[in-house]
């Protein structure tokens, strides 16, 4: 590591420090690079112009980083001021002149600018990254709107890449494919508008629509660029990243998103399990929902998300005045103690921009906030700009609580439910100040929001609002949105550092961009259907759901990148007493059991908290619980092995670390079957050469003394889950 140090740091050693007018230095820009990647810059264009894959030593050229700014400016100072517009312009490094180049061991800084702008371009690679940043900051002295951004363009024909565009949820990555490796690159954020011409010609954009104030500085979204190195034997599906692919981008977004922050989780929904959701009418109300968390605590379970959206507190949440400060009434605190008595921790629910979007008939109708400030409003919808039917007349409809499906930008919106536009700073602070204060009263140890932009339930589209009063630019108002989602979480974030933190629609379901500062998110496919696998056959529902949890937890993985550690994994099903729900079934529970504990340390509970289960079943969560929690710091990692949950196959989850821990195989068919798979460093075997492996559930096999790069066979019964122990072997095993 050292030696690294001094590489890098001699490779940075002949940067100049550039300003305008001095011609007379020689100035020669720095390869910046760490024991992964290589880059290499033009010193007349201050451009990249090859980036050298160090796993494959492959490098590949690349011509045409450039940027792209293009604004709209005015004549006033401040955001949101009227006033008539100056001009349109696009800004390119061939507009501005340089100002200055600074850099450090991880970063390198260009600064380029006229009498009013300045645009700074700054590439950021950090030792140990598979991958390097690059983001734009922009200052004007005029207030300005942020119309779209070019962060990189970068020509890559003369590499010889083969590229694929892949998108997932509301996100693109583009490879570039070579016979060793390869690069991966995009925008880290939803609804971007990059794009690949023929043969690598990349444009890494999105579009703001976002206005800015004189001297204050905005910060681009940032670019990505990742090598990665082929695994053997690979051949590539259609429309799909390969093995090695996925696993490089889990690598970055595992680097980004951080560590996890806490240790297993497992959450009842309250929404899900019987308790109210409703606002508290009585002390009878809240007693049936006292029996509920003394089930959940009965099942070792010691979380519990709130039932209700700002703790069932609509009416008064909704007519806040300007400095009144928000904490639960009378009649939900009493629950609130009542749950800290029994040890279960409960997450505060808050919306986004209206007070309860899912109120039920008789309940008390969900409103915008902060009624005083229309002008904080989501404007009345433009019907050519919005999927609304033809037939929609009356611009300000009431609320409506039918179902909201997600997910497809051509459905058509049957009702407009209103909501604040979040892109409003003002509401922004307050939303954040009366949050903070609800967490202040010690009630809630966890965070979690749903709901939508709209105002919904939790509509996943791309937002548009008309003001021309708000902080973005009229009627595209979607990053703005998104900008103001991601700042509430972090103010929440930086107030309570370790408080649990979820989020559920709309950045769940925006992708992993979306999830900073949080701990968890829904998982994929977070409703309560039951939604079956095919071509394996009829089999008890918790072998069914089971391989449910383990199959969408590998599309969270593989194929969107969420590091396991921040999905979330959903057990059982709605119970009967909910619409749609089914009976409790108590065949099979180690089985979904063990599948929620193995693809994530957190899941979240849908349980019949009033109906109730069988006392042995409330045991054997307890059981697996306190397995999960003696264990976690095995649960915390994760390698796939290649098979996933299907006909004649049997899948599993490797959790290793150093040279030891537990291997879960799941076979979800009628028969008896085999797993194979070789104990070495890709089911995350970092250490040792002899091991002892042994079955530990279910239990009853003998020790089995093997070496490192054994091909293991292990029988698995038919629709069993089964727990491998791998842990140091003592006594080394001879040469074979």
């Amino acid at each position: 590591m050292v030696e690294h140090g001094k590489r890098l740091s001699r490779s940075l050693l002949v940067l100049a420090v550039w300003c305008t007018g001095c011609s007379d230095r020689i100035h020669v820009l720095p390869s910046v690079e760490n024991q992964t990647i290589r880059l290499r810059f033009n010193d007349e264009r201050h451009a990249l112009t090859s980036i050298e894959n160090r796993l494959t030593g492959e490098v590949y050229p690349v011509t045409g980083d450039d940027f792209a700014i293009e604004i709209e400016e005015y004549d006033f100072a401040q955001r949101g001021a009227s006033g008539p517009k100056v001009t349109n312009l696009t800004l390119t490094p061939r507009d501005l002149k340089l100002k200055q180049v600074k850099h450090s061991q991880s970063e390198l800084e260009i600064q380029l600018g006229d009498e009013i702008h300045i645009v700074t371009v700054h590439y950021r690679l950090l030792p140990s990254n598979n991958f390097f940043e690059k983001r734009l900051r922009f200052k004007s002295t005029r207030a300005f709107g942020f119309k779209r951004v070019v962060i990189s363009t970068l020509d890559f024909r003369s590499s010889r890449l083969v590229w694929m565009r892949y998108p997932y949820q509301k996100n693109v990555t583009f490879f570039g494919r070579s016979a060793k490796g390869g690069l991966f690159t995009g925008v880290e954020l939803p609804f971007d508008r990059s794009s690949v011409g023929e043969n690598g010609q990349l444009e890494l954009a999105y579009v703001p629509h976002f206005r800015g104030v004189a001297a204050e500085t905005m910060e681009t979204e940032p670019a990505y660029v990742g090598v990665y190195r082929r695994r053997a034997g690979e051949t590539p599906s259609p429309g799909l990243p390969l093995a090695s692919e996925s696993d490089a981008m889990l690598a970055m977004t595992s680097q980004i998103l951080g560590p996890p922050r806490h240790g297993l989780m497992p959450i009842v929904c309250g929404w899900w399990s019987e308790l109210s959701h409703g606002t508290y009418n009585s002390p009878a109300d809240v007693e049936a929902d006292m029996r509920s968390i003394d089930f959940i605590a009965d099942c070792g379970i010691n979380w519990v998300l709130d039932s209700h959206p700002w703790s069932g507190e609509t009416e008064l949440i909704h007519s806040l005045a300007p400095d009144q400060k928000y904490k639960p009434g009378k009649l939900a605190v009493s629950l609130l103690e009542h749950a800290s008595k029994k040890g279960v921790k409960v997450i505060f629910w808050p919306t986004l921009n209206n007070s309860n979007p899912w109120f039920e008939p008789g309940q008390v109708a969900g409103k915008p906030l902060r009624p005083d400030r229309p002008e904080w409003l989501i404007s009345p919808p433009d019907l050519s700009l919005m999927n609304t039917r033809a037939a929609f007349l009356d611009p300000f409809p009431p609320l409506h609580s039918g179902p909201q499906q997600t997910g497809s930008s051509s459905r058509i919106f049957s009702d407009f439910v209103r909501g604040n536009c979040l892109a409003v700073r003002p509401f922004q602070n307050w939303l954040v100040r009366v949050q903070l204060d609800c967490l202040s009263t010690g009630y809630f140890d966890g965070w979690a929001v749903d709901g939508d932009f709209f105002g919904g339930g939790g509509n996943i589209e791309p937002v548009s609002c008309p003001s021309r009063n708000h902080d973005h630019l009229p009627n595209d108002s979607n990053y703005a949105c998104e900008a103001a989602a991601n700042r509430l979480a972090s103010s929440i974030r930086q107030a309570y550092p370790r408080l649990f933190m979820m989020w559920a629609r709309p950045l769940a379901a925006l992708g992993v961009w979306s999830i900073r500062h949080v701990d968890a998110c829904f998982s994929l496919g977070d409703s309560a259907e039951v939604k079956f696998l095919d071509g394996i056959g009829a089999r008890p529902i918790n072998v069914e759901l089971g391989d449910r949890i383990r199959t969408l937890s590998r599309i969270r993985v593989q194929r969107h990148f969420f590091p396991h550690y921040q999905d979330q994994s959903q057990v059982f099903a709605a119970p009967k007493s909910m619409n749609g729900g089914i009976e409790w079934s108590s065949e099979a529970l180690d089985y979904i059991l063990l599948s929620a504990l193995s693809a994530s340390p957190n899941q979240l509970y849908y349980l019949p908290t009033k109906a109730g289960i069988p006392e042995r079943d409330k045991q054997i969560i307890r059981k697996w619980l306190t397995w999960g929690r003696s264990n976690i710091k095995y649960l915390q990692v994760r390698k796939d092995l290649d098979d996933w949950p299907s006909a004649g196959k049997v899948d599993a989850f490797a959790h290793l670390v150093g040279d030891r821990g537990f291997v879960f195989l799941f076979n979800p068919n009628a028969q008896k079957l085999s797993a194979t798979f070789k104990l070495d460093d890709n089911l995350g075997l970092t250490a040792g050469e002899s091991f002892e492996i042994s079955q530990v559930h279910p239990p009853g096999l003998l020790h089995h003394p093997v070496v490192r790069g054994d091909e293991i066979q292990w029988a698995i019964p038919p629709r069993t889950a089964v727990i491998i122990q791998v842990e140091p072997r003592l006594t080394p095993i001879l040469s074979k």
